[in-house]
């Protein structure tokens, strides 16, 4: 692993960010509906470490193509739901976390004002995730708390979802297609990812990544730090690197300057 401060910001012109758990707190969302599922359905309590445990194991080696449906399969058959149904299961499924996808989700700290001041540098901003549709349109159109401090919509350049890609990470599709789309090589693009999958995406894809902690990856940080090019514990790192990269000149409030 690089020292952040050896990383060649000015050298990228693409700034890649996943989006659940690297740019907004999303895992422990889909852990507690999980296990709301589970109590429900199946009539058990079930510790949310191990329910992300067992998810994050069927994720990482389930190739197909409709991921979500697939890993609705799983409780079913594990826990012995009353719903026997994959598909009725999914829409519960988002039924229950979409009322917290809407109110309580929000941004991991000072992510926006990276973001921000990235683009504001001029740097092209693209989010790569496999989140659906259906939950970027919650956060771009109904949590009230996500859009008083930036509209992801209006905000990226690019954003290439669930739907736009056959092949979940860590197959390179996402990756591959964004530097397709503009034509670039990895060496002018830079990705930030949370999660050992989406790290071993982008090292797959051969660009360079930054891992930003976060606490539901703990499980793979030995292999996360083996395999990732630079590591933050915040955004906030990130952000003093740029400023010291470019210098901010303020008078009435903050303005940022690509030299």
């Amino acid at each position: 692993m690089k020292q952040l401060n050896e990383l060649k910001l000015k050298d990228k012109k693409y700034i890649i960010f996943d989006m659940d758990g690297t740019l907004i707190d999303s895992i422990g969302v889909w852990n507690r509906t999980d296990q709301k599922l589970i109590e429900e359905f199946g009539g058990m309590s079930i510790d949310l470490d191990n329910i992300q445990t067992e998810r994050d194991a069927f994720l990482h080696s389930n190739q197909d193509s409709d991921i979500y449906l697939a890993y609705c399969k799983y409780p079913i058959k594990k826990y012995n739901f009353s719903i026997r149904d994959a598909q009725t299961l999914l829409n519960i499924r988002w039924d229950k976390s979409g009322e917290v996808l809407e109110n309580e989700m929000d941004f991991k700290h000072d992510v926006v004002k990276l973001i921000l001041m990235l683009k504001d540098l001029g740097f092209t901003l693209v989010l790569a995730t496999m989140t659906t549709q259906v939950q970027l349109d919650i956060y771009s159109k109904k949590n009230k708390r996500m859009l008083e401090q930036m509209n992801i919509a209006e905000v990226f350049d690019l954003i290439t979802r669930k739907e736009d890609v056959k092949n979940k990470k860590p197959n390179p599709e996402i990756y591959n297609k964004i530097m397709q789309y503009y034509d670039a090589s990895p060496s002018e693009c830079l990705i930030f990812e949370d999660s050992y999958t989406g790290v071993l995406a982008s090292k797959n894809a051969g660009i360079e990544v930054v891992n930003i902690y976060d606490k539901y990856a703990d499980l793979d940080r030995e292999k996360i730090n083996e395999i990732t090019d630079y590591s933050i514990q915040s955004y906030k790192e990130f952000v003093d690197l740029v400023n010291f990269i470019y210098p901010i000149k303020s008078e009435k409030g903050l303005t940022f300057k690509k030299k």
